[in-house]
């Protein structure tokens, strides 16, 4: 239990330390700005297949030619 406490003592000033200096702000608006961009990202890759989905034929069963399945 000591060990517990005597960790978080020293996670507690590291921690207020890098918010003081700003440090914690600047690795905020760094992830926001890496997400936003992983999104936008997503966003077209996702437009895209959604655009090709639509051009691509339709194949069903009806269409394709039955074959055994190999052993």
């Amino acid at each position: 239990m000591i060990r517990t406490l005597i960790f978080g003592a020293i996670a507690g000033y590291v921690g207020k330390k890098l918010y003081d200096e700003g440090k914690l702000t600047e690795f905020k608006d760094d992830l926001v700005t890496r997400y936003n961009d992983a999104k936008a990202n997503l966003a077209e890759q996702r437009a895209a297949a959604d655009t090709d989905a639509a051009t691509a034929p339709v194949v069903s069963p009806a269409t394709t030619p039955a074959r055994p399945l190999a052993h």
